[in-house]
């Protein structure tokens, strides 16, 4: 259970493997950034979002907007990485998207970042920004996104961003 409640699971997030419909991939962890102390799940998740749309601005591109059957199924899954229920990385993407459809009538398109480490939101989509795959997924054709962002007993974070194209 997510212990910051529903808007924990409006807002975003994604780094160290990116993935558009193919299979999971893992790399590295970041390494730890130091942050504040006050940090929570959920500032984390809006200011990655607030950061995307930064950049996604920066290349004359429109905004995602966050949506909560995408929010849901992106902190699912980062919660479900913390608890250690399933590996880092892509795995279940397919039922995420799946899921999502069936919900969202209309989808034509998605990808997914996810990251792992102590890092700030900045940090976050630094990285995936100097990552090809990440990247392109970040300034993708997409209009919906949902962010979810856990944290593991050792306080490490666990970020994914879906991106839906409706």
């Amino acid at each position: 259970m997510i212990k910051t409640g529903f808007w924990l699971l409006l807002l975003l997030a994604f780094l160290q493997a990116g993935c558009k419909t193919g299979p999971s991939r893992k790399t590295e962890a970041a390494e730890p950034v130091k942050l504040e102390s006050n940090l929570t799940a959920a500032s984390l998740e809006q200011s990655i979002l607030t950061e995307v749309n930064e950049y996604r601005k920066q290349m004359k591109l429109a905004p995602l907007r966050v949506n909560s059957v995408i929010a849901t199924e992106a902190g699912l899954h980062s919660q479900a990485m913390a608890r250690k229920q399933v590996a880092f990385g892509h795995g279940g993407y397919g039922g995420r998207v799946k899921r999502i459809s069936i919900r969202l009538e209309g989808l034509v398109g998605s990808a997914e970042n996810v990251a792992v480490g102590k890092m700030s939101a900045k940090e976050v989509v630094k990285r995936w920004l100097n990552s090809p795959t990440h990247r392109k997924n970040i300034e993708g054709p997409y209009n919906l996104t949902g962010i979810g962002v856990s944290k593991d007993a050792t306080g490490r974070f666990y970020y994914t961003q879906l991106f839906i194209r409706k």
